[in-house]
C-alpha cells in the first residue's frame, strides 16, 4: 500500500495520490460508491476542446427611435407650414392623434404630415423625410370639442409611406395594464411657459400615475372634465418635465425589446395638461381602450386590418428590420455604427435538459404548461404543482433527443402545501425507468451569487399571418441573479407569498421589457449558468412574466433542497464502512475489532492487509491518531513480505527509470505460445513485479492451451525485447467464463526481470474507495491510447440491466475526445453538435487502464488501476473492467 491512509474532507483515500485538488483535473477522484450530489464534473467528465468563433460585425445600425412620429401641420398662404400637433404612424397610411388636433383655433383642419424628420424647420436632415397630404380625418364618434373625453382621431394620408429605417408604423399597446415604470413622450411643442416651439424633436421620460392620485390635480369643477378622469384616460408626469402645447396628439410610448431591437409600442396619445413646465402630470388617452375602434375604422376605409395584425409579436415582426437597435449592441468603428453580436441577450440554442411531459394512455401529446429539467441520467426535476393531481400525472417524458421514457416514480416534496401558498417547496422528482442517453448538466449546490449571469430557457411565439395562428419555438436568454431585497415582484405574486421570498427562491431579472410573447417562462425548465468547465443548473423556473425582463421572475433554488434531493437520489447503504479512532490505543498496542479480529497498532504503510477490511465494508480502527491503525495480525512469511514491499515501494524503487514521455511500453508484455514449428503472440499483459505479469483470464484460456513464453520490452522496438519462459499461468479461482467475473490472471515468469528504463514494473493502484477520473486505456494491439472514465456502479447497472460486485468489477465510459465549435453570442454559448474524433472504441481484452500523475509531477508515476475485461464497441454503452486494487492480496499470495 502506498501513501498514508487518511480521513480527508473529500473521502477516505490515500494522501499521496488524491489531494482533493479540484483545480487539477489529473487529481480528480471518483468514489466507487456515490456519496454526494457535488460530483457532477467527475461523474460526467468529458474532455472537450472548444474552438471559439469570434462574433462578426453586421450591417450598419441607423437612428430609428422616432420612425413612427409625425408632425401635423397647417399650410399657410405662402406655402410655409405651422406644425402645431404631433401624431403616430400606426398603419402605412394612417396616423393616430388627438381629436382636438382635427382643427386649429380657426376651425381649419390640418392638411399635411411630415415623418422621418427630426428638425422640421431645417433641410439639413431631410434625406429620409416624407411629407404627405392628409386626405381624411376621423374623430372618435363620442368626442366633443367642448370636453376632453374621447380625445382620439385617425388621419388618413394621401398614400402609403415608403417604409424605411426612419419611417415605419408603431405597434399599439392594447393591454389595459400599463406595467411600465417609465414611458417616453416626444414632440415639437414649447419648451416652457411663454417659450417658442422647438425646431428639434425633444423627448422626455414620464412615469405613469394612477387616476386616483392624478385626480387631485384635475377636479370635476373643470367644465372640460365634468366627470373627472375616466377609465380611457390616464396620467403621466415628471418632477421637472412634461409635455407642452404643440405636443398634442403626439405619442406616449414604450420601447419593448425583441432579440436585439427595440420595438415602439404606443401606450397613450397626448391629450391635455395644465401650465407647461409646472410639474403637473399630463393627461393621455389610453390607446388600449380604442383598439376595436381603430381596427374597425381602418377596415371601413378599405384596409386589411385585423386584431391579429396588431398582436404584439405580429406587429414586432412586421417591421423588425427597420427598428432601432438597442444601444448595448451598437459599436462605432471609424464613425460608422455596427451591430455587435457579442453583447446579445438571446440565442436560439436551447438547453438539452428541457423535458416535455406526456400522459398516457391518452394520445401522446406534450403538455406545454409544465416542463422538467434533467438533473440525473434518469431523474427529472419539476414543480410539485405539475404532478400533484394523480389523475393527470405524467406517465412518460420526452427528452431533447426525442426519446420517450416511462416514469417509474414521482416524489413530491413533503412540505409542499398549495392551500397555504403554491410558491413554497414547490418541487418534485420524477424517476425514469431507464437512462435518456443525454448527459445532464451539473446541479449548483453552492451559495447564491448575486449579479451572477444566468441563462433562461423560454418559449418564443411565432405568428403565422396566413392562418392567423401561432407556432412556438424555444430560446435561451440572459438574466442576472438578484438579491432578495432587489427583487421587486409584481403585486399578483407578492400576494401569494405570505412569508415573503425565502432562501429557496432564486430571483432573476434583466432591465428592458420584452415584447409580449418574445419569451415566456417554461415552468419547470432549467435556470443555467456557464461555469469554467461545465454548464450548471442553479434552479428551475417557478413564476414570472416575460422571462424576467422588465420585472423579476423567480425559480426554485436547487441548493436550498440539497438535503431532500440527497435523501432521494443517493444510494442507501445499510452496511457502510465505519471508521473511528480509539484514543486509548497507541503505537505497538494490541487491539481487537468488534468481530473479534485481533491486531496490532502499527503505522499505516506497514499494514497492506487493511485493504481487505475496506473491501469487505468492515470497521477500520485508528489508534490514537490517523497515522496509526489497528492492523489485523498476519503470517510473517518473508517471501510474501518481499512482494508486498515491491508493491508498496514502487514509487521510489523505480523513480530513476521514469520519464514524462512514457507510453506504457516499459511495462507492456506480449504473451505467446511456442512449439517446435512456430511462435505466436495473442495476448497482452502488464508487468507488476520483477516476475509477475497481470493479464485477462479469458484471453489466456481462449486457445485451450496455456501460453508458455512472454516477450518483454518489445512494444516500441524488437531490438530492445527479450523472450522469457513462463513458469506458471494462474487463473483466478473464481473466474467465470460465462459472466466474465474475476477476468484476471497472473503469468509468473521463470526468471526475474532486471529492471531498466526499457523494462520495469508498473505501480499498482491500491485505493479501495476511489478511482481517478482521468484514465487511459492502452490498447497495444491497435496502438491506441484513449481516455476512459469510471462510472458509479448504480449508473452502470441501469444502463446494462445487470448487477455487479463493485468490489471486483467496475464500469467505465469511453472517454472519446470531442471537438465542438462554440459560438459566443455575448455570454450565451451557441454549442454546435460535437464532432467525435474517434469512431471505433473496441479494445482488446486485458488492455491495461492506467492513471498518470499530472505533467508537472516530478515522479512521473503511472499506476495500473484497471484491466479491460469486455464490452460493446458502441460509444454510448459502458465497458466492464476489473479493479486491480481488489486483487492485491491475491497477487501477494500467488507471486511469493
Amino acid at each position: 500500500m502506498f501513501g498514508a491512509l487518511v480521513v480527508l474532507g473529500c473521502a477516505l483515500t490515500f494522501a499521496s495520490v488524491a489531494q482533493c485538488d479540484d483545480n487539477n483535473e489529473y487529481n480528480w477522484m471518483l468514489p466507487y460508491e456515490r456519496s454526494s450530489l457535488d460530483d457532477c464534473e467527475e461523474r460526467f467528465y468529458k474532455k472537450i476542446d472548444a474552438s471559439k468563433v469570434a462574433p462578426s460585425a453586421g450591417s450598419p445600425a441607423y437612428l430609428r427611435e422616432f420612425a413612427h412620429i409625425a408632425a401635423i401641420g397647417w399650410t399657410n398662404e405662402d406655402q410655409s407650414v405651422r406644425w402645431l400637433c404631433g401624431g403616430s404612424l400606426i398603419w402605412e397610411n394612417f396616423i393616430l392623434t388627438a381629436a382636438h388636433c382635427a382643427s386649429n383655433d380657426y376651425n381649419v383642419p390640418p392638411d399635411v404630415a411630415r415623418l422621418g424628420d427630426i428638425n422640421i424647420y431645417s433641410d439639413e436632415d431631410d434625406e429620409f423625410a416624407q411629407q404627405l397630404k392628409i386626405v381624411d380625418i376621423i374623430r372618435h364618434p363620442m368626442h366633443r370639442f367642448s370636453s376632453t373625453y374621447y380625445d382620439i382621431a385617425l388621419m388618413k394620408l394621401e398614400r402609403n409611406v415608403t417604409v424605411h429605417d426612419t419611417v415605419a408604423p408603431t405597434c399599439l399597446w392594447l393591454d389595459d395594464e400599463i406595467r411600465f415604470p417609465e414611458l417616453l413622450a416626444a414632440g415639437w411643442g414649447r419648451t416652457g411657459i411663454a417659450e417658442d416651439q422647438t425646431n428639434v424633436l425633444l423627448k422626455v421620460q414620464l412615469a405613469p400615475i394612477t387616476n386616483d392620485e392624478c385626480s387631485s390635480y384635475y377636479d370635476k369643477g373643470n367644465r372640460m372634465l365634468r366627470n373627472g378622469l375616466m377609465d380611457h384616460q390616464f396620467c403621466a408626469g415628471d418632477e421637472k418635465m412634461d409635455t407642452c402645447p404643440g405636443d398634442s396628439g403626439g405619442p406616449l410610448h414604450v420601447k419593448l425589446f425583441k432579440n436585439m431591437n427595440l420595438i415602439p409600442f404606443l401606450v397613450g396619445v397626448t391629450s391635455f395638461g395644465k401650465a407647461c413646465g409646472a410639474s403637473v402630470p399630463g393627461v393621455y388617452v389610453k390607446v388600449s381602450k380604442f383598439g376595436d375602434w381603430i381596427i374597425e375604422t381602418l377596415q371601413r376605409h378599405g384596409e386589411m386590418a385585423t386584431r391579429f395584425k396588431f398582436e404584439p409579436m405580429v406587429c414586432a415582426n412586421r417591421y423588425y428590420d427597420f427598428r432601432e437597435t438597442m444601444i448595448d449592441f451598437v459599436s462605432v468603428y471609424e464613425g460608422q455604427e455596427y451591430i455587435d453580436l457579442s453583447n446579445a441577450y438571446v440565442s436560439s440554442t436551447i438547453s438539452n435538459n428541457v423535458v416535455f411531459f406526456l400522459r398516457l394512455p391518452s394520445a401522446p401529446q406534450a403538455n406545454n404548461v409544465c416542463f422538467g429539467t434533467l438533473i440525473e441520467p434518469n431523474v427529472v426535476l419539476t414543480l410539485a404543482e405539475c404532478v400533484l393531481d394523480e389523475g393527470s400525472r405524467p406517465t412518460h417524458v420526452v427528452l431533447a433527443n426525442e426519446k420517450m421514457i416511462e416514469v417509474s416514480e414521482i416524489i413530491i416534496h413533503p412540505s409542499y402545501n398549495p392551500s397555504i401558498s403554491p410558491f413554497y417547496d414547490n418541487i418534485a422528482v420524477m424517476k425514469l425507468h431507464s437512462f435518456g442517453m443525454i448527459e445532464p448538466f451539473c446541479g449548483w449546490y453552492g451559495d447564491p451569487k448575486p449579479d451572477q449571469k444566468l441563462l433562461i430557457t423560454g418559449s418564443n411565439l411565432i405568428p403565422i399571418e396566413k392562418t392567423e395562428e401561432y407556432d412556438s419555438t424555444t430560446i435561451m436568454t440572459r438574466v442576472w441573479d438578484q438579491a432578495p431585497e432587489q427583487c421587486r415582484l409584481a403585486q399578483e405574486y407578492s400576494d401569494m407569498l405570505p412569508e415573503g421570498l425565502q432562501y429557496e427562491h432564486l430571483c432573476y431579472e434583466n432591465q428592458p421589457f420584452l415584447v409580449p410573447g418574445a419569451c415566456d417562462i417554461m415552468i419547470g425548465s432549467p435556470i443555467e449558468r456557464n461555469g469554467e468547465k461545465r454548464v450548471y443548473i442553479d434552479g428551475i423556473n417557478l413564476f414570472g412574466r416575460d422571462c424576467g425582463y422588465g420585472e423579476p421572475a423567480v425559480g426554485i433554488r436547487l441548493s436550498a433542497h440539497k438535503e431532500w434531493l440527497e435523501s432521494i437520489l443517493l444510494p442507501r447503504r445499510d452496511n457502510a464502512t465505519l471508521v473511528h479512532i480509539d484514543s486509548d490505543l497507541k503505537l505497538g498496542d494490541e487491539c481487537e475489532y468488534a468481530d473479534l479480529t485481533k491486531g496490532t497498532c502499527v503505522y499505516e504503510p506497514s499494514c497492506p492487509d487493511i485493504n481487505t477490511r475496506l473491501q469487505n465494508n468492515q470497521h477500520v480502527m485508528f489508534c490514537g491518531n490517523r497515522t496509526v491503525l489497528c492492523c489485523p495480525n498476519k503470517a510473517t512469511d518473508p517471501r510474501m513480505m518481499a512482494i508486498e514491499d515491491e508493491f508498496n515501494q514502487c514509487e521510489k524503487r523505480y523513480r530513476h527509470f521514469r520519464t514524462d514521455q512514457q507510453n506504457g511500453s516499459s511495462h507492456a508484455v506480449e504473451i505467446g505460445w511456442q512449439d517446435e514449428r512456430n511462435t505466436t503472440y495473442g495476448c497482452y499483459g502488464y508487468l507488476i513485479s520483477t516476475r509477475g505479469v497481470v493479464s485477462s483470464a479469458s484471453c489466456l484460456l481462449e486457445r485451450g492451451s496455456r501460453p508458455n513464453i512472454a516477450r518483454i520490452g518489445g512494444i516500441d522496438s524488437l531490438d530492445n525485447s527479450r523472450v522469457v519462459p513462463i513458469e506458471k499461468v494462474i487463473i483466478h479461482p473464481s473466474y467465470n467464463a460465462e459472466t466474465l467475473e474475476h477476468n484476471i490472471a497472473i503469468v509468473k515468469l521463470e526468471s526475474t526481470v532486471d529492471p531498466s528504463e526499457n523494462v520495469f514494473p508498473t505501480c499498482l493502484w491500491q485505493n479501495i474507495t476511489h478511482s481517478p477520473v482521468k484514465q487511459i486505456v492502452l490498447d497495444f494491439a491497435s496502438k491506441r491510447y484513449d481516455p476512459i472514465h469510471p462510472m458509479y456502479k448504480s449508473d452502470c447497472e441501469v444502463l446494462l440491466n445487470r448487477t455487479f460486485d463493485e468490489h471486483y468489477t467496475l464500469c467505465m465510459n469511453p472517454g472519446t475526445k470531442f471537438y465542438q465549435i462554440v459560438f459566443y453570442v455575448g455570454d450565451l454559448q451557441v454549442r454546435l453538435k460535437p464532432n467525435v474524433s474517434i469512431s471505433n472504441n473496441c479494445y482488446e481484452t486485458g488492455s491495461p487502464i492506467v492513471w498518470r500523475q499530472a505533467p508537472n509531477s516530478t515522479d512521473n508515476v503511472e499506476y495500473l488501476v484497471h484491466m479491460y475485461s469486455h464490452g460493446s464497441c458502441d460509444l454510448n454503452i459502458p465497458r466492464v473492467v476489473t479493479r486491480i486494487a481488489a486483487y492485491i492480496g491475491w497477487f501477494n499470495a500467488v507471486l511469493h
